[in-house]
């Protein structure tokens, strides 16, 4: 994205006082620009997509726009006001590559909450805890059908590759896919009901294998599109030859034990792990047979070391906790995971010569800011952001986030804390905004990647 001043248009002159800035976004050429009031602080954005009726045809008429009085900037003012906070722009600074290439390689995600951008709230409307507050506000300024305090990792791997915020694959209206979509489905697991011939532990809305099986009507439809010689930029959707080769992302399995983790005093954790790693693989391989050239797959993230599960611990005295001060039997059975999802990617690598498929260790950066606060900015790594706990944790297992509920007779809400950017997690389980922006940079910097991954080779085309 290109930053272009008001100075760059001759004669303008548009502020909000001494402490803000006007900067307004427009969409052109396949490019995005954002054009800035010359004051340096608090940016008063409009959202792209959400604002396309600002989009011009040309930078010149924008300009000629912008010069036209200060009765136009109050228009903006009082659009952004009536949103109830402050707009943020979706784009976010772009990862830039060597030599700066552009990356032409849609994103395709898989997995649950932490990268859902609104998948079930699309399937069953205004029944997804992160579709009310406080989820959400701090970047968007309402709920937005993600579990974060504003972006979750998904959004930041699309606007650092300079795509702005990617559709869920539900959206209906106006639906976006040129550089990619997600999957993504909150509360999913890796192994179904229908792999399993059991429903008795929920497997979410859109398991990992029935979002394998969107995928591919996903691709069909193009493919029937493409055959019909219809524009696929006019629809917004990749090409058959773009999709395949752009950079796919899969973070999966974290509900497959933390359903179990909690519900059962003894797990058979080795028939656990194998169950829930030859689902993935089964994925993997499904999504291989499709063409995909780049796949990223992520671990699972310590789960003795999450807020909700040190809170459950306070009423499981049984449960011992190990030098970093979590769970120790829980990260266990995620060690064991862990390993043998390694061996697995070695195993697809060598067999299916798939050298574009790396894991990322989501659970080697997630240790890190808990032994390290201070290299991720954070003062808080154990305790929840959102929560009404009144314990180190900040958690009370019976009033999630944004609930109420009562406590030794008085209502206790949980509520957001005062700095999120000090926590790892948002509400127990899921990153906060700027923890999961270290995450995303991670990922696309090549770093706790196996084996080595190189941002600029999966992004061409």
């Amino acid at each position: 994205m290109r930053e272009i001043g008001i100075h760059e248009c001759p004669h303008t002159e548009i502020t909000f006082g001494q402490n803000s800035r006007l900067c307004l976004e427009l969409y052109m050429e396949d490019e995005l620009y954002r054009i800035c009031s010359p004051a340096p602080v608090a940016c008063l954005e409009l959202l792209y997509p959400n604002r396309r009726s600002v989009a011009m045809n040309s930078l010149v008429y924008f300009c000629s726009l912008l010069k036209a009085s200060v009765a136009f900037a109050f228009v903006v003012a009082v659009l952004l006001a009536s949103t109830g906070a402050e707009a943020r722009a979706v784009l976010g600074r772009r990862e830039l590559l060597e030599g700066g290439l552009k990356c032409e390689a849609p994103l395709v995600i898989f997995g649950a909450s932490m990268i859902d951008v609104g998948e079930n709230a699309n399937a069953q409307p205004l029944t997804v805890q992160s579709e009310f507050e406080p989820y959400g506000v701090d970047y968007f300024g309402k709920p937005v059908a993600r579990f974060s305090n504003g972006r979750v990792i998904a959004d930041f791997l699309s606007q650092k590759l300079g795509y702005g915020l990617l559709d869920p694959y539900l959206n209906s209206v106006n639906p976006r896919f040129t550089y990619g979509v997600d999957f993504a489905s909150s509360g999913s697991t890796a192994v179904s009901g229908s792999q399993t011939g059991s429903a008795a532990r929920g497997s979410g809305l859109f398991p990992l294998d029935m979002q394998v099986k969107q995928y591919k009507l996903f691709k069909s439809k193009i493919m029937d599109v493409e055959a019909q010689n219809k524009d696929l930029k006019l629809l917004k959707l990749p090409s058959i030859m773009k999709l395949t080769h752009g950079i796919h992302v899969m973070m999966p399995a974290h509900n497959d034990y933390s359903n179990v983790l909690v519900s059962s005093a003894n797990v058979d954790a080795p028939a656990l792990v194998s169950a829930v790693v030859s689902a993935i693989e089964l994925a993997l391989r499904g999504i291989h047979g499709e063409g995909a050239r780049t796949m990223i797959l992520m671990n699972v993230l310590p789960l003795g070391c999450a807020p909700s599960f040190l809170g459950f611990a306070l009423t499981n005295p049984t449960l011992q906790k190990d030098k970093d001060s979590c769970i120790a039997s829980y990260n266990a059975v995620v060690d064991l995971h862990n390993a043998e999802l390694k061996k697995m990617v070695e195993s697809l690598r060598t067999e299916l010569s798939w050298n574009g498929l790396v894991l990322f260790d989501l659970n080697a950066i997630y240790m890190d800011a808990v032994r390290n606060p201070s290299k991720y900015a954070v003062t808080k790594p154990l305790a929840a952001c959102c929560g009404a706990g009144g314990n180190e944790y900040n958690i009370n297992l019976a009033i999630p986030c944004g609930k109420s509920g009562t406590v030794n007779g008085t209502t206790v809400t949980a509520g957001r804390c005062s700095d999120p950017s000090q926590y790892i997690s948002w509400d127990g389980l899921h990153p906060t905004e700027s923890f999961a922006e270290h995450i995303a940079s991670a990922m696309l910097k090549g770093e706790f990647t196996y084996p080595s991954f190189s941002l600029k080779e999966a992004c061409k085309p």
